[in-house]
C-alpha cells in the first residue's frame, strides 16, 4: 500500500515537471541566459558587430572600465534624471485616484460610467496616447499664441517634461482607481458607522479609515508604478521632445548603444546599472512601506 502511494506521488511530481518544464525551459532561454550574458559581457568589449563570426566570442577583460565610464557619461546620468522626474507622477496620481475613486463611493449613482470613462485611456496603446497628446502640445500653445500673443513651446526645455508627467498621470489613473475603487469596497462598513456616531467627517473617515485600509493596494501602484515610469520608452521616443537632453530616458539611451556597432558591451552595462537601481529602489520602498502600509 505504501509503495503504491509513493508511486502514485512520483508519477505526480513527473507530471507536474512535465507541464511546468515548458515555461523553465522559456524562462532559462530568454530571461536566466540573456542576464547572465549580459553581466559576462559588461565586464568586456565585445562589440556585436565585429569582422569575426558572433559565435567566435572574441573578446577581452576589461574589468569594471564600463561602468566607470557608465557613471562618468553626462547624457546617461542626464537620461536617469529624466526617469526620475518622470517618477513623479505616479504619487500625483495616487492622490487623484484616491480623490476620485472615494467621490465614486460616496455618489455610486453613475460610478460605473465614470469608472468606464477613466479606463478607457488604459485601453488605447501608449504609443496612440502619445500621438494623441503629442496633437493636443501642439494645439495648447497655438491656441495661446492667437489669444494672449504669447509664445510658449510645451515640448521644450523643461516644459517637455512636465507635459509627459500629466500624460502619465492621465493615461495610468484609470487603472488605478480600478483598483482603488475594488480596495475601498472591500473596507469594513461598519467602521465608518462607528466613525459617523464619534462624530467624524468624510475628510477624518478618508484619512484615518479608507486611506490605512487601502494602503497595501496604493503601496503596490507606487511600486509598480515607479518601477514602470524607470523603464518608460515608447512615449518619450514618439513625442521626440527637444533639445535631444530633455527626451532621453535609460531604457532609450541602452537601445540606442545597443544598436550602436561598437556598444554592446557598453550597452548591456547600462542595463545592469538600471535594473540594480530600480532593484534597490524596491527594497527602500518595501522598507519605507512598514512606516504606511497597514495589512490588517
Amino acid at each position: 500500500m505504501k509503495k503504491n502511494i509513493n508511486y502514485k506521488k512520483r508519477n505526480e511530481n513527473i507530471t507536474g515537471w512535465v507541464f511546468i518544464s515548458p515555461l523553465l525551459i522559456g524562462l532559462s532561454l530568454f530571461l536566466l541566459f540573456p542576464l547572465l550574458f549580459a553581466i559576462f559581457v559588461s565586464f568586456t568589449d565585445y562589440t556585436m558587430y565585429s569582422p569575426h563570426s558572433f559565435f567566435e566570442f572574441k573578446f577581452q577583460m576589461i574589468g569594471f572600465d564600463n561602468y566607470i565610464k557608465a557613471f562618468n557619461d553626462e547624457l546617461f546620468l542626464r537620461s536617469l534624471y529624466n526617469a526620475f522626474i518622470n517618477c513623479i507622477g505616479v504619487p500625483i496620481g495616487i492622490v487623484l485616484a484616491i480623490f476620485f475613486t472615494n467621490l465614486l463611493i460616496r455618489n455610486p449613482k453613475g460610478s460605473l460610467f465614470f469608472r468606464t470613462l477613466f479606463y478607457l485611456p488604459t485601453i488605447c496603446g501608449a504609443v496612440i496616447i502619445t500621438f494623441i497628446w503629442k496633437w493636443i502640445f501642439t494645439l495648447i500653445p497655438y491656441a495661446i499664441r492667437n489669444t494672449t500673443g504669447e509664445n510658449i513651446n510645451l515640448l521644450t526645455g523643461d516644459n517637455f517634461l512636465r507635459s509627459m508627467i500629466i500624460m502619465g498621470v492621465w493615461s495610468g489613473i484609470g487603472t488605478s482607481i480600478l483598483l482603488l475603487y475594488s480596495a475601498m469596497k472591500g473596507v469594513d462598513k461598519s467602521l465608518y458607522e462607528s466613525a459617523q456616531i464619534d462624530g467624524a467627517n468624510s475628510f477624518n473617515q478618508l484619512i484615518h479609515i479608507t486611506i490605512p485600509a487601502i494602503s497595501p493596494v496604493a503601496f503596490y501602484i507606487l511600486l509598480t508604478g515607479i518601477s514602470g515610469s524607470l523603464q518608460d520608452f515608447s512615449r518619450f521616443q514618439v513625442m521626440g521632445g527637444s533639445p535631444a537632453e530633455y527626451s532621453i530616458v535609460p531604457v532609450w539611451y541602452i537601445y540606442q548603444q545597443v544598436q550602436s556597432a561598437d556598444n554592446l558591451a557598453y550597452g548591456c552595462t547600462l542595463g545592469i546599472i538600471l535594473g540594480l537601481m530600480i532593484i534597490l529602489l524596491s527594497i527602500i520602498q518595501f522598507v519605507i512601506s512598514k512606516l504606511w502600509v497597514h495589512y490588517e
